[in-house]
Protein backbone atom coordinates (compact mmCIF):
# COMPACT_ATOMS: atom_id res chain seq x y z
CA UNK A 1 0.00 0.00 0.00
CA UNK A 2 2.62 2.03 1.09
CA UNK A 3 4.62 3.63 -1.60
CA UNK A 4 3.33 7.09 -2.42
CA UNK A 5 4.11 8.98 -5.58
CA UNK A 6 3.12 12.28 -7.07
CA UNK A 7 1.87 12.79 -10.59
CA UNK A 8 3.85 15.19 -12.75
CA UNK A 9 1.14 15.28 -15.40
CA UNK A 10 -0.80 18.48 -16.09
CA UNK A 11 -3.88 16.31 -16.55
CA UNK A 12 -5.07 13.16 -14.76
CA UNK A 13 -2.98 10.08 -15.58
CA UNK A 14 -4.07 8.51 -18.86
CA UNK A 15 -4.43 5.11 -17.26
CA UNK A 16 -5.24 4.03 -13.75
CA UNK A 17 -3.21 0.92 -13.06
CA UNK A 18 -4.76 -1.96 -11.07
CA UNK A 19 -2.17 -1.59 -8.29
CA UNK A 20 -2.83 2.12 -7.84
CA UNK A 21 -5.18 4.19 -5.71
CA UNK A 22 -5.50 7.84 -6.68
CA UNK A 23 -6.45 10.19 -3.87
CA UNK A 24 -7.63 13.62 -5.00
CA UNK A 25 -7.70 16.58 -2.66
CA UNK A 26 -10.42 19.03 -3.74
CA UNK A 27 -10.33 22.60 -2.44
CA UNK A 28 -13.87 23.93 -2.42
CA UNK A 29 -13.27 27.08 -0.37
CA UNK A 30 -14.86 30.01 -2.16
CA UNK A 31 -15.97 27.72 -4.96
CA UNK A 32 -19.64 28.65 -4.88
CA UNK A 33 -19.38 31.20 -7.68
CA UNK A 34 -17.07 29.17 -9.89
CA UNK A 35 -19.13 26.04 -9.41
CA UNK A 36 -22.55 27.64 -9.90
CA UNK A 37 -22.58 26.64 -13.56
CA UNK A 38 -21.39 23.17 -12.57
CA UNK A 39 -24.80 22.43 -11.08
CA UNK A 40 -25.84 21.77 -14.66
CA UNK A 41 -23.53 18.76 -14.76
CA UNK A 42 -25.34 17.15 -11.82
CA UNK A 43 -28.21 14.72 -12.17
CA UNK A 44 -31.77 15.60 -11.26
CA UNK A 45 -31.41 13.55 -8.09
CA UNK A 46 -28.19 15.36 -7.10
CA UNK A 47 -29.81 18.74 -7.66
CA UNK A 48 -32.79 17.66 -5.55
CA UNK A 49 -30.46 16.57 -2.75
CA UNK A 50 -28.62 19.89 -2.96
CA UNK A 51 -31.88 21.83 -2.71
CA UNK A 52 -32.71 20.16 0.61
CA UNK A 53 -29.79 21.77 2.43
CA UNK A 54 -30.99 24.44 4.83
CA UNK A 55 -27.95 26.70 4.46
CA UNK A 56 -26.62 28.03 1.18
CA UNK A 57 -23.00 27.33 2.17
CA UNK A 58 -23.74 23.63 2.70
CA UNK A 59 -25.62 23.49 -0.59
CA UNK A 60 -22.72 25.12 -2.44
CA UNK A 61 -20.21 22.68 -0.92
CA UNK A 62 -22.36 19.73 -1.97
CA UNK A 63 -22.59 21.04 -5.54
CA UNK A 64 -18.87 21.83 -5.72
CA UNK A 65 -17.74 18.45 -4.38
CA UNK A 66 -20.11 16.39 -6.50
CA UNK A 67 -19.30 18.40 -9.62
CA UNK A 68 -15.59 17.81 -8.95
CA UNK A 69 -16.25 14.09 -8.51
CA UNK A 70 -17.96 13.98 -11.89
CA UNK A 71 -15.09 15.85 -13.56
CA UNK A 72 -12.45 13.63 -11.99
CA UNK A 73 -14.17 10.40 -13.00
CA UNK A 74 -15.01 11.75 -16.46
CA UNK A 75 -11.36 12.67 -17.00
CA UNK A 76 -10.35 9.01 -16.68
CA UNK A 77 -13.06 7.94 -19.10
CA UNK A 78 -12.81 10.67 -21.72
CA UNK A 79 -16.51 11.35 -21.14
CA UNK A 80 -18.60 14.43 -20.43
CA UNK A 81 -19.17 14.90 -16.68
CA UNK A 82 -22.91 15.29 -17.17
CA UNK A 83 -23.08 11.96 -19.03
CA UNK A 84 -22.08 9.88 -16.01
CA UNK A 85 -24.86 7.81 -14.48
CA UNK A 86 -24.61 6.55 -10.91
CA UNK A 87 -26.36 3.72 -9.15
CA UNK A 88 -26.45 2.77 -5.49
CA UNK A 89 -25.88 -0.49 -3.65
CA UNK A 90 -28.15 -2.03 -1.04
CA UNK A 91 -26.95 0.32 1.69
CA UNK A 92 -26.48 3.35 -0.53
CA UNK A 93 -22.88 3.01 -1.70
CA UNK A 94 -22.69 4.76 -5.10
CA UNK A 95 -21.22 3.10 -8.18
CA UNK A 96 -20.71 4.18 -11.77
CA UNK A 97 -23.43 2.63 -13.91
CA UNK A 98 -22.65 4.36 -17.21
CA UNK A 99 -20.72 4.61 -19.39
CA UNK A 100 -20.42 0.85 -19.33
CA UNK A 101 -16.65 0.85 -19.85
CA UNK A 102 -16.27 2.84 -16.63
CA UNK A 103 -17.88 0.27 -14.37
CA UNK A 104 -14.50 -1.09 -13.30
CA UNK A 105 -13.74 2.25 -11.61
CA UNK A 106 -14.26 2.27 -7.86
CA UNK A 107 -14.51 5.57 -6.02
CA UNK A 108 -15.38 7.21 -2.74
CA UNK A 109 -16.15 10.85 -1.89
CA UNK A 110 -16.05 12.60 1.46
CA UNK A 111 -16.20 16.29 2.29
CA UNK A 112 -16.04 18.36 5.45
CA UNK A 113 -15.76 22.10 5.71
CA UNK A 114 -14.00 23.39 2.62
CA UNK A 115 -12.15 20.20 1.77
CA UNK A 116 -13.24 17.13 -0.17
CA UNK A 117 -11.33 13.92 -0.83
CA UNK A 118 -11.99 11.61 -3.77
CA UNK A 119 -10.43 8.14 -3.89
CA UNK A 120 -10.37 6.31 -7.23
CA UNK A 121 -9.17 2.79 -8.02
CA UNK A 122 -9.58 0.09 -10.62
CA UNK A 123 -11.64 -2.94 -9.52
CA UNK A 124 -10.47 -2.45 -5.94
CA UNK A 125 -13.03 -1.26 -3.40
CA UNK A 126 -12.10 1.97 -1.63
CA UNK A 127 -13.53 4.18 1.08
CA UNK A 128 -12.38 7.61 2.23
CA UNK A 129 -13.50 9.84 5.08
CA UNK A 130 -12.47 13.34 6.16
CA UNK A 131 -13.56 15.36 9.19
CA UNK A 132 -12.74 18.94 10.13
CA UNK A 133 -11.11 19.20 13.54
CA UNK A 134 -13.51 21.22 15.68
CA UNK A 135 -14.91 20.79 19.21
CA UNK A 136 -17.53 18.06 19.62
CA UNK A 137 -20.21 18.12 22.28
CA UNK A 138 -20.28 15.12 24.65
CA UNK A 139 -17.17 13.47 23.22
CA UNK A 140 -17.06 10.96 26.08
CA UNK A 141 -20.67 9.93 25.62
CA UNK A 142 -20.21 9.52 21.88
CA UNK A 143 -17.09 7.43 22.42
CA UNK A 144 -18.87 5.21 24.97
CA UNK A 145 -21.78 4.64 22.61
CA UNK A 146 -19.95 3.92 19.35
CA UNK A 147 -16.37 2.83 20.04
CA UNK A 148 -15.24 -0.65 21.02
CA UNK A 149 -13.60 -1.31 24.42
CA UNK A 150 -10.18 -1.53 22.76
CA UNK A 151 -10.68 1.82 21.04
CA UNK A 152 -11.95 3.45 24.22
CA UNK A 153 -8.90 2.23 26.12
CA UNK A 154 -6.54 3.56 23.43
CA UNK A 155 -8.29 6.93 23.46
CA UNK A 156 -8.16 7.15 27.26
CA UNK A 157 -4.36 6.87 27.12
CA UNK A 158 -4.08 9.93 24.85
CA UNK A 159 -3.24 13.23 26.62
CA UNK A 160 -6.41 15.36 26.95
CA UNK A 161 -5.08 18.05 24.64
CA UNK A 162 -4.63 15.51 21.81
CA UNK A 163 -7.79 13.52 22.45
CA UNK A 164 -10.07 15.27 19.96
CA UNK A 165 -7.74 14.58 17.04
CA UNK A 166 -7.23 10.98 18.20
CA UNK A 167 -11.01 10.56 18.40
CA UNK A 168 -11.38 11.84 14.83
CA UNK A 169 -8.60 9.57 13.61
CA UNK A 170 -10.44 6.56 15.01
CA UNK A 171 -13.75 7.83 13.62
CA UNK A 172 -12.42 8.42 10.09
CA UNK A 173 -10.74 5.00 10.00
CA UNK A 174 -14.01 3.34 10.98
CA UNK A 175 -16.05 5.39 8.51
CA UNK A 176 -13.60 4.76 5.66
CA UNK A 177 -13.85 1.00 6.27
CA UNK A 178 -17.66 1.06 6.37
CA UNK A 179 -17.79 3.11 3.18
CA UNK A 180 -15.39 0.74 1.42
CA UNK A 181 -17.53 -2.24 2.46
CA UNK A 182 -20.67 -0.42 1.36
CA UNK A 183 -22.37 -1.12 4.69
CA UNK A 184 -22.85 2.37 6.07
CA UNK A 185 -25.15 2.51 9.09
CA UNK A 186 -26.15 -1.13 8.61
CA UNK A 187 -23.10 -2.18 10.67
CA UNK A 188 -22.57 -1.58 14.37
CA UNK A 189 -19.59 0.72 14.88
CA UNK A 190 -18.41 -1.17 17.95
CA UNK A 191 -18.42 -4.55 16.15
CA UNK A 192 -14.86 -4.02 14.91
CA UNK A 193 -11.62 -2.45 16.12
CA UNK A 194 -9.27 -0.05 14.39
CA UNK A 195 -5.90 0.99 15.79
CA UNK A 196 -4.42 4.46 16.16
CA UNK A 197 -1.79 3.47 18.72
CA UNK A 198 0.13 1.47 16.12
CA UNK A 199 1.89 2.45 12.90
CA UNK A 200 0.52 1.77 10.43
CA UNK A 201 -3.11 1.74 11.54
CA UNK A 202 -4.98 -1.47 10.86
CA UNK A 203 -8.24 -3.31 11.17
CA UNK A 204 -7.47 -5.26 14.33
CA UNK A 205 -10.59 -7.37 14.90
CA UNK A 206 -13.92 -7.77 13.13
CA UNK A 207 -16.24 -9.62 15.46
CA UNK A 208 -19.27 -9.64 13.19
CA UNK A 209 -17.25 -10.79 10.13
CA UNK A 210 -14.26 -12.88 11.19
CA UNK A 211 -11.46 -12.85 8.65
CA UNK A 212 -12.14 -9.34 7.35
CA UNK A 213 -8.94 -8.16 9.03
CA UNK A 214 -6.84 -9.70 6.25
CA UNK A 215 -9.01 -8.33 3.46
CA UNK A 216 -8.60 -4.60 4.05
CA UNK A 217 -5.76 -2.11 4.43
CA UNK A 218 -6.37 1.04 6.47
CA UNK A 219 -4.30 4.19 6.24
CA UNK A 220 -4.47 7.54 7.97
CA UNK A 221 -4.19 10.37 5.45
CA UNK A 222 -2.44 13.68 5.94
CA UNK A 223 -5.05 16.25 4.90
CA UNK A 224 -3.82 19.37 6.69
CA UNK A 225 -3.67 20.61 10.25
CA UNK A 226 -7.41 21.27 10.44
CA UNK A 227 -8.55 17.87 9.20
CA UNK A 228 -8.38 14.19 10.07
CA UNK A 229 -8.78 11.71 7.22
CA UNK A 230 -8.44 8.02 6.47
CA UNK A 231 -8.50 5.61 3.57
CA UNK A 232 -9.62 1.97 3.41
CA UNK A 233 -8.64 -0.18 0.43
CA UNK A 234 -9.30 -3.81 -0.41
CA UNK A 235 -6.18 -5.95 -0.48
CA UNK A 236 -2.48 -5.28 -0.17
CA UNK A 237 0.34 -4.22 -2.45
CA UNK A 238 -1.23 -1.07 -3.85
CA UNK A 239 0.46 2.24 -4.50
CA UNK A 240 -0.99 5.57 -3.40
CA UNK A 241 -0.86 8.54 -5.75
CA UNK A 242 -1.86 11.90 -4.21
CA UNK A 243 -3.17 14.67 -6.45
CA UNK A 244 -4.85 18.05 -6.09
CA UNK A 245 -7.93 19.28 -7.91
CA UNK A 246 -8.67 22.99 -7.84
CA UNK A 247 -12.37 23.71 -8.16
CA UNK A 248 -11.71 27.39 -8.81
CA UNK A 249 -9.26 26.99 -11.67
CA UNK A 250 -10.54 23.56 -12.69
CA UNK A 251 -6.95 22.50 -13.13
CA UNK A 252 -4.99 19.51 -11.95
CA UNK A 253 -1.59 19.77 -10.34
CA UNK A 254 0.63 17.55 -8.19
CA UNK A 255 -0.05 17.58 -4.47
CA UNK A 256 2.57 19.23 -2.31
CA UNK A 257 3.62 17.00 0.56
Amino acid sequence: MDRSRQSTESNPPAALRPAEVHLWRVFISGAAASEAAAAGTLSEDERARASRFRFAADRDRFVASHAALRRILASYLGAAPASLVFGAGTHGKPFLDAPAHGRSLRFSLSHSGDLALVAVSLEREVGVDVERVRPRADLEGFTARYFSPRERDALARVPPGDRLRAFLEIWTLKEAYLKACGDGLARALDAFDVTVDEAPSRLAAVRDRPGEEARWTLQRVEAGEDFAAALAVAGRGWQLCRLDWSADSRSVHPAQR
